[in-house]
């Protein structure tokens, strides 16, 4: 039974309201597991409707992974009065993970991780938390640089992701180290 009173929308919200439901459905489990079936009758459409707006099973599953990074990246900016924008900007970071891992891992590392279309996602998504980072240090973003800061991204994901089978090691822990070993130019 459809938990929505079926009703007409224009495409464009139809479609955001079905990544939103794709969104509260990882919520409660695991992107393998999420159901285009389920999706459809939570939105009080059929199944055919849905793949109106999504051609296939990947095409919904990448707008998902696609609303998912967009949400991380808007939970990834500094309050323009903050004292130390780096930490916000990896605390959020590492925030996420730590509140998402299995699905972040299933999102960006698990079997879809390996579709092109998510890839992209993924690295257009480090590559803005590049740009943040070299704005909260205040430096020139030369090649050396950012290459080293794409490297120093993929150790806080690792870590963050890595945190969330060891809870002795809190947030904190992890965003406090990053943050130090960023700035004493360790990476």
């Amino acid at each position: 039974m459809s938990t929505e009173k079926r009703r007409r929308l224009p495409p464009e919200e139809r479609k955001r309201q079905l990544v939103a439901i794709g969104l509260q459905e990882l919520a409660a489990r695991p992107i393998h597991a999420l159901s285009v079936d389920r999706v459809a009758e939570i939105a009080g459409i059929s199944r055919g409707l849905l793949f109106r707006y999504f051609p296939t099973k990947q095409d919904f599953y990448v707008a998902v992974v696609a609303a998912a990074a967009r949400r991380l990246l808007r939970a990834a900016v500094p309050d323009p009065d903050d004292t130390d924008p780096l930490r916000a900007v990896v605390y959020a970071f590492v925030s996420f993970i730590d509140r998402h891992g299995q699905n972040y891992q299933a999102l960006f590392h698990g079997g879809f991780g390996a579709d092109p279309q998510i890839r992209e996602i993924r690295e257009a998504m480090r590559g803005t938390m590049v740009e943040r980072s070299l704005t909260a240090l205040g430096t020139e973003g030369d090649a050396w640089t950012i290459m080293r800061l794409r490297g120093w991204w993929a150790m806080v994901e690792s870590l963050s992701i890595d945190r969330t089978a060891e809870p002795s090691v809190s947030v904190d822990d992890v965003v406090d180290h990053a943050v130090r070993l960023i700035r004493e130019d360790r990476v």
